[in-house]
């Protein structure tokens, strides 16, 4: 029994073990990225990621309008295609994915969304996109329209006097429909206008609050920190740039020259003078820690100031539209 009681408990604490070791490496072994390519003689471009001594590789490449992308764990080739195929497979799964949430939608609203979209395709149907020659009208159409008969000259007083009244009719009518269609419109533009006077009350609160200013000093820590740890800490770069005016040329490269201290010599800057010409070729890279997002998060987590700006949003919700 105790036998048994010591190898259950070995093979739990060897879980343990392993579990704490793969959390470990997730969280300090940092993601190498690479980021180069060339316009000299082709135009290029190349990203590549990996993770713990190359076991998760990731790879997109591009050359002369075509791209590959390629992914292997642990040697193993996951998938090695182009990027139109790695597309049409994500497509997939995306259809795949929209499909099963729409066989969870209830039968009402499968309804409503088929009444929608006849409605959507029968007025789609009644408007043409295009024009086409049944809505045309030649010039010899319009010529024999003009110069015909009209129809006033056939008609006799009373006829006339009917035919004015009910276009004057007609007229008094289309008025009233242009001025509720213009009620309607200085209605809608004021209900715009007093949803953006809430806006405004609403923001004009938020900026004022005391936890305001802290917390915009917090997401510029943050964005710095963060900056600061994904920016390439490598890179080589071979830059050939000219003009055919030499006193640009010369401009340009005096300015470079007075910033060079910045570049240390990692970029080579080479002037070609009387010719038209802007050449790079080089890479840059870095590294991402898991372990460095979490800490920020954690940070943004348990700052009073920025739960407390939240809490101010949420609780104006409805001023924004939400219920």
């Amino acid at each position: 029994m105790f036998k048994v009681l010591a190898v259950i408990g070995i093979v739990i604490a060897a879980l343990i073990l392993i579990f704490l070791i793969l959390l470990n490496i997730i969280l300090f072994v940092p993601f190498r990225y690479k980021i180069g390519g060339s316009n000299k003689d082709t135009i290029y471009a190349y990203f590549l990621l990996t993770f713990f001594l190359s076991f998760i590789r990731l790879r997109i490449y591009y050359k002369e309008k075509m791209g590959w992308a390629s992914l292997r764990l642990f040697g193993i080739k996951i998938f090695d295609k182009e990027i139109p195929e790695l597309i049409e497979m994500l497509e997939e799964i995306t259809d795949k994915l929209s499909k099963k949430d729409k066989g969870k939608k209830t039968e009402g609203e499968n309804a409503g969304e088929e009444n929608t979209e006849d409605a959507a395709n029968l007025e789609a149907e009644s408007i043409p996109d295009i024009d086409t020659e049944e809505f045309e009208i030649s010039e010899e159409e319009a010529e024999e329209f003009l110069n015909g008969p009209d129809e006033m000259d056939d008609m006799n007083s009373v006829e006339k006097n009917i035919s004015f009244l009910s276009s004057l009719k007609d007229f008094i009518l289309n008025i009233k429909k242009k001025w509720y269609n213009f009620k309607e419109f200085i209605n809608e533009k004021l209900r715009q206008w007093d949803l953006t006077k809430k806006y405004i009350k609403f923001y004009w609160k938020v900026i004022n609050h005391p936890s305001f200013k802290p917390t915009l000093i917090l997401f510029k820590d943050v964005c710095l920190k963060m900056l600061k740890h994904v920016f390439p800490r490598k890179w080589r770069m071979h830059i050939e740039y000219g003009d055919e005016d030499p006193y640009i040329t010369g401009k340009v490269h005096g300015y470079i020259c007075m910033a060079r201290g910045y570049f240390n010599r990692e970029i080579d800057f080479t002037p070609v003078w009387d010719e038209n010409r802007f050449e790079i070729d080089g890479y840059v890279s870095g590294r991402i820690q898991m372990i460095v997002f979490l800490s920020v998060a954690f940070k943004l987590f348990t700052n009073k100031h920025l739960r407390r700006m939240i809490f101010l949003i949420r609780k104006g919700g409805k001023i924004r539209g939400r219920k």
